[in-house]
C-alpha cells in the first residue's frame, strides 16, 4: 500500500477541489491512501486584507509550498489562478485536469439586466479584473469584500449588497443556488488567467509527481499555458486588472486578453494566435503593453 499526503486550505471550496482530485487519483491508483493535511495559508488569516499592492506574493499558496518543499505533504492542489507566476524551485505542476467552466457570474438580490443597472448599483468584490470590467459598463458603487464563496453569497442576501462577482467553477463545484444568478460573457468580462482549472502540486522528481501524471489533461494544460505566459509576460500581481482567455482550434491557439492600467480607467484589448502557447502569450503582452503606454 502506498500512502501520500495531501495538502489543502480548509475552504468548502478547497476541500472539495482536494477531495475530487483524491478520488481521481485513487481510481488510477487502487492501491494508493491518500492523507488529507489542512495548512492555513496567509489568505485564510488576512481575512479583512485587500488584494492590492501589499497582498503578498502566494497569498494563498505559499504556506502549502513550504509544507511540500519541507516535505511534510507529498502534493498539493490548488485553485491554479492563485499561483505565483515564477514556479517555485524544485516544485513542479504534476497534472493539470481537465478545466472546469471558466465565465464569471453576477449573484444579485434583485433580477437585473446587465447593461441597464441601476445608478449607484452597490458591488461587492475585491477584484481590480471585475472592478474595471463593471466600471466600463455602468455607474457601480464598489463595495470591498473577501471572503470564500458562501460568504461572499450571504453578504448579497443579508448586507446590503445589490451584487457581487463570483467564478461559476466554484459555484458549480459546490453545488449552490445563489440568487438571481447572470453568467457574464467572455468576450466582455474575459476572465481571470487560469480559471476553472485546478494546479496539482508536487516535488520534482517524487514518487507523487510520477503518480499524477496520470490526471494531466493536454488541452487544458495548453490553454492555461498560454494565459499564464500572458500573465508572466505582463509580470501582474494580483492588484493587476487583467483577464485571458485561450481556446484551441487543433493544433493553434487563440487568446484573448484584456489589460487594464493600475487605476482600471484604460483598457488594451486584444488577439492572439499561434502554435506555441509560451510565445503567443508573451506576444499579445508585448503588444497589448505598448498599446496601453502609448494611451497614457
Amino acid at each position: 500500500m502506498t500512502k501520500l499526503r495531501v495538502g489543502t486550505r480548509g475552504s468548502d471550496l478547497a476541500l472539495w477541489q482536494t477531495g475530487w482530485v483524491s478520488n481521481l487519483l485513487r481510481a488510477a491508483h487502487p492501491e494508493l491512501e491518500i492523507e488529507r493535511i489542512i495548512i492555513k495559508t496567509h489568505g485564510d488569516t488576512a481575512t479583512e486584507q485587500r488584494f492590492d499592492e501589499d497582498w503578498p506574493v502566494g497569498g494563498f499558496v505559499g504556506a502549502i509550498e513550504q509544507e511540500l518543499a519541507g516535505e511534510r505533504i507529498d502534493f498539493a492542489v490548488h485553485s491554479y489562478k492563485d499561483l505565483q507566476t515564477i514556479v517555485t524551485a524544485g516544485l513542479v505542476i504534476a497534472a493539470i485536469p481537465e478545466r472546469e467552466i471558466v465565465h464569471d457570474i453576477l449573484v444579485s438580490s434583485e433580477p437585473v439586466v446587465l447593461d441597464n443597472l441601476p445608478r449607484g448599483f452597490r458591488l461587492g468584490t475585491s477584484s481590480p479584473r471585475r472592478m474595471a470590467q463593471f466600471r466600463r459598463i455602468a455607474d457601480v458603487e464598489i463595495v470591498p469584500i473577501r471572503g470564500n464563496v458562501p460568504t461572499r453569497i450571504a453578504k448579497v442576501q443579508g448586507d446590503g449588497l445589490d451584487g457581487t462577482i463570483l467564478a461559476a467553477a466554484g459555484v458549480k463545484r459546490l453545488g449552490l443556488d445563489p440568487p438571481n444568478p447572470l453568467e457574464l460573457p467572455v468576450d466582455r468580462f474575459v476572465p481571470a488567467p487560469a480559471q476553472g482549472a485546478l494546479a496539482i502540486q508536487a516535488r520534482e522528481g517524487s514518487l507523487a509527481a510520477e503518480m499524477l501524471v496520470v490526471l494531466d489533461d493536454a488541452p487544458t494544460r495548453r490553454r492555461v499555458v498560454a494565459e499564464r505566459s500572458f500573465l508572466r509576460a505582463i509580470n501582474a500581481g494580483c492588484h493587476t486588472p487583467v483577464g485571458a482567455l485561450a481556446s484551441l482550434d487543433g493544433n493553434a491557439v487563440d487568446l484573448h486578453a484584456q489589460l487594464f492600467s493600475d487605476d482600471g480607467t484604460r483598457l488594451s484589448e486584444g488577439t492572439e494566435r499561434g502554435e506555441d502557447p509560451a510565445a503567443v502569450g508573451r506576444q499579445l503582452a508585448e503588444r497589448l503593453m505598448q498599446e496601453l503606454g502609448n494611451r497614457s
